[in-house]
This record gives C-alpha cells, sequence and structure tokens, in this order.
C-alpha cells in the first residue's frame, strides 16, 4: 500500500477513496503494475464486481484499509472511478460513502440494489 496524507471524510469508505484519487492523481500510481500485488488485488477487484451489491457491501466492510486503498486505486486506474464497486447501488453509495443511513422500511433501504445502471466490464480493460 503507498501512503498518502489525507484529511479526514465524513465516512471510512470516502477517506480511504481520497486517498485513492491522491494517489493517482499526485503520480505515485499511474499503472496498474505499479500497485503493491497488482494480481491478487485485481483478481479481488473482479470478484468484488461479480458479488450482489449486498454481499460486496459486506466484503468490503470487512476489508483492512490498505487493501480496499489499492482496490479503489485499480477501479480509479481501470474505470475512472474509486467509487464503481457502488455503481449498482445508490442506497450503499449513500450509507457506505456519504454515511447517510438508510431507516429500514424507508424508501432508501428498500431501493438498495434496485438500481443496476451499466457498468464498463472490468476484463475489457488490459492491464498496463
Amino acid at each position: 500500500m503507498l501512503t498518502t496524507a489525507a484529511p479526514p471524510r465524513a465516512t471510512r469508505v470516502a477517506s480511504l477513496a481520497f486517498r485513492a484519487r491522491n494517489i493517482v492523481d499526485s503520480g505515485l500510481c499511474t499503472r496498474i503494475r505499479a500497485v503493491p500485488d497488482w494480481a491478487a488485488r485485481l483478481d479481488q477487484l473482479h470478484h468484488l464486481a461479480e458479488l450482489p451489491a449486498a454481499a460486496r457491501r459486506d466484503v468490503l466492510r470487512r476489508l483492512h484499509d490498505d487493501v480496499l486503498i489499492d482496490v479503489m486505486v485499480l477501479s480509479y486506474l481501470r474505470t475512472g472511478t474509486p467509487f464503481e464497486l457502488w455503481a449498482d447501488t445508490r442506497a450503499g453509495y449513500t450509507e457506505d460513502v456519504l454515511g447517510v443511513p438508510a431507516a429500514p422500511g424507508s424508501a432508501r433501504s428498500r431501493l438498495h440494489g434496485w438500481f443496476a445502471m451499466p457498468t464498463p466490464t472490468l476484463s475489457a480493460v488490459a492491464p498496463t
């Protein structure tokens, strides 16, 4: 994992995404193979992308910060956003990244996973 100084954010995911963007945008990591243990992390990214939204969010909560940053750096390098793993779950993005909880039974919690947005296929982009 590459370390950077990052100001605190509202949520763990938002803070780690800020660090991931900073790693790429500052030039510390400009290609996929520069990510430590990139092959394993790339497999992890593909595995996470294939999971249903609820299962993916559960796995993301349990990942160590260093691992999640590496996965988010790979996502940013491949798709242009560290938030690609939340593209198909607006409620998950709202809760995990923005820190706005969904009350049980609320419209937001019922809509979790309903808005499947088309996402680029991660395997369609070759490693650099």
